[in-house]
């Protein structure tokens, strides 16, 4: 061999070692100067679940609590005082997540959104992401506490990670590009090529990175070393492989009735042993099962890549645990298989220590239910399969907060859950229960009716984490329950770049058979990119996006205008809410540097996507139908959130009259805890909450 190559294969396995020996330490690494092991009194415990809507009108949480149904947040009413809480546009969760734990609008904190372009990188890449906590400009408030000398833990927070507490406890900050996340995936058989199509870009990680469902053919079974099961219809072969992990399975009928009807599924990694039998519509156990991660690989599809084997040569082994979920089978070629693994390993906590120490405790971490995009909206046993990973959720989050508090020693704690989000913007459930919903007489009140006992299942599961919380800590302890944004109704998806590409400003190329579409962006003029942007540069849009000027510029500026305001549904509904220059971004409160040559907000029932499809539709039915991301949310009831306090010095049973804004929860929290308010915090001091 080359001795060149041989070079280049050992700085490669050293530079591997390297980013290998740079994760966190599994054995060595501690809390700071608490033992895990030593229950302390929490001072403050902050549960922020993610989309938790209260509004007086519809989702009547309040309501719902005095009439008995939510029995905790009840008693924090009693204890405490409580009122309603508007985001900032625009409103979805990096933004409003950054905004809560700053005290400061995106102007001041730079989280614009969940993908940011700026300016010297291309448009196809997201330079920075606002999951991210490297992308904030002011510090958060658990790197201010730590400096003052509490002990942090934080659960599930977006923007925590990379992690910024060096005596605190991070655990699966959710996207931020730490650490190894194995989210969930759907198998799904490729003869649908409808769904297959409608999926698109879709069927990955917020539509750039690991696939969530794969599109897998079947065969007939060959070279199997195990006794097999009786099938009374022709037994099928399925391939299903995911994060280096290759499962086999077998798909057969175990009902002699003379009719095709598949019911089975047994799953191999090799043909030689069993790794579990699954019926159809059941879950497996929790089953050991080993994954691998390429540390030299981002899985996003737009970013460059290294050679297969210097991916290979960086790639580690991660033993963790999956469950299965046989979600549908029916005639031979058809099948859609589910596998959930468990979200916590040594890789997404630190300290490493931690997630075994919890694994043993309260058992693997089911995060929360389905992933974005959504994909658990086709069949009515994706509902169900979403109910039952929902349950799952809500049960190890319940179980988490009682660990958290007996067990790290931590003055604060502050704990996300993202499941009451994925309900109310899946397919299932907001609109035929939101009266602004065109939806929404499409069913019978009897039906309706049993929508709100699934989603207050929901909201009584997140009354139960409350109360395990209210258990668990004293009463010189302060509990706080927010959240980051309310769900407002979707039922039209607006398809700017189709618009765009009929105007001639995009040129595109697309792949029929998979929904996939490629952007020319050399030649294109004009984009829409999420959440809420528009680019534009007469010259084109390819290479490293720089801020376009001139009159040329603000001549095709003014005409997206001109096409924006001049849009109509075929009802003559207008889903333009707002448009605004870059130049004028503060006056939405947002960064100049971090948003497109246009910020567009949207009426309420409408939803931007960047999607293109072949028959360039402006106007599409959405599937889902629940929305938050380019909504203004001042005037919008449906967009805002609870805010209940209760602690030493609260007013007890206190009701606030006017909405808070969100800016204003942080510092009334530093004035709670007696620590001083830095002098970024846009928010002020909610003084009549207080003895």
């Amino acid at each position: 061999m080359d001795r060149r190559i041989v070079a280049a294969a050992i700085a490669i396995a050293l530079i591997a070692g390297l980013v290998i020996r740079n994760l966190p330490d599994v054995d060595n690494l501690k809390v700071g100067d608490h033992s895990p092991s030593v229950a302390k009194s929490i001072r403050l415990y902050w549960f922020i679940p993610d989309g938790f809507r209260a509004d007086p009108h519809v989702f009547k949480v309040f309501e719902w609590a005095s009439n008995g149904e939510l029995p905790n947040i009840k008693k924090m009413m009693d204890r405490g005082s409580y009122g309603y809480s508007v985001p900032v546009f625009p409103g979805h969760t990096p933004t409003n997540f950054a905004t809560l734990l700053t005290g400061a609008t995106p102007k001041v904190h730079g989280v614009a959104d969940g993908p940011m372009r700026i300016s010297g990188y291309p448009l196809n890449v997201v330079s920075k992401s606002g999951f991210s906590s490297v992308a904030k400009k002011v510090p958060p408030i658990w790197f201010t506490l730590e400096k003052a000398g509490d002990v942090v833990t934080l659960l599930s927070v977006p923007g925590s990670t990379p992690p910024e507490l060096s005596r605190g406890i991070t655990i699966r900050g959710r996207w931020g590009g730490w650490g190894l996340d194995f989210p969930a995936i759907n198998f799904h058989t490729n003869t649908d090529t409808d769904i297959r199509a409608s999926l698109g870009h879709r069927n990955r990680l917020f539509e750039l990175g690991s696939e969530l469902t794969k599109f897998v053919s079947v065969a007939k079974p060959a070279d199997w070393q195990i006794a097999l099961p009786q099938s009374f219809s022709p037994a099928r072969e399925v391939l299903l492989s995911n994060w280096g992990a290759s499962m086999f399975g077998l798909i057969y009928d175990s009902t002699d009735d003379s009719v095709e009807n598949y019911d089975s599924v047994l799953f191999s990694p090799d043909k030689n042993n069993v790794w579990t039998r699954v019926r159809v519509g059941e879950w497996s156990d929790w089953t050991p099962l080993t994954v691998q991660y390429q540390t030299n690989n981002d899985y996003k599809i737009t970013s460059p890549k290294k050679m297969d084997w210097e991916r290979e040569l960086a790639t580690i082994d991660v033993k963790t645990q999956a469950r299965v979920k046989v979600i549908k089978l029916g005639e031979k070629d058809f099948f859609r298989i589910r596998f959930l693994y468990d979200n916590m390993n040594q890789y997404v906590t630190k300290p490493a220590h931690i997630a075994s120490s919890m694994g043993e405790s309260i058992g693997p971490m089911v995060d929360f239910a389905d992933n974005f995009p959504p994909q658990l909206i086709y069949y009515d046993e994706d509902k169900s399969t979403f109910l039952e990973e929902s349950a799952m959720s809500i049960k190890w989050h319940k179980e988490a907060a009682g660990y958290l508090i007996e067990e790290t020693g931590s003055d604060v704690i502050i704990h996300d859950v993202y499941t009451p989000n994925q309900m109310l913007t899946s397919r299932w459930w907001l609109g035929y229960l939101d009266p602004k919903s065109t939806r929404y007489n499409e069913i019978t009140e009897e039906e309706r009716q049993k929508l709100w006992q699934e989603v207050k299942i929901l909201y009584k599961g997140i009354d139960a984490i409350i109360g395990e919380i209210l258990e668990r800590v004293d009463g010189d302890a302060y509990v706080i329950l927010s959240s980051d944004h309310g769900i407002v109704p979707l039922n039209t998806e607006v398809r700017l770049n189709n618009i765009f590409a009929k105007e001639g400003l995009l040129k595109y190329s697309y792949d029929e058979s998979t929904g996939i579409y490629k952007i020319n962006w050399r030649d294109s003029k004009v984009v829409f990119l999420k959440m809420d942007n528009i680019y534009i540069n007469p010259a084109g849009l390819g290479g490293n996006y720089r801020r376009a000027s001139g009159p040329k510029y603000e001549q095709l500026r003014n005409d997206v205008i001109t096409i924006l305001e001049d849009l109509r549904d075929e009802s003559g509904v207008e889903p333009l809410a707002r448009v605004t220059k870059w130049e004028d971004a503060e006056s939405v409160g947002l960064p100049p540097d971090r948003v497109g040559d246009l910020i567009i907000a949207n009426n309420v029932g409408y939803g931007w996507v960047e999607d293109i499809s072949q028959n360039l539709e402006s106007f599409v039915a959405s599937i889902t139908s629940g929305y938050k991301q380019a909504v203004l949310p001042d005037d919008q009831s449906g967009m805002w959130t609870p805010f209940i306090v209760m602690g030493p010095g609260i007013k007890s049973n206190y009701e606030i009259e006017t909405p808070i804004q969100h800016v204003d929860q942080y510092p009334t929290i530093m004035s709670l805890l007696g620590r001083e308010i830095p002098e970024f915090v846009e928010g002020h001091v909610l003084k009549e909450i207080m003895n």
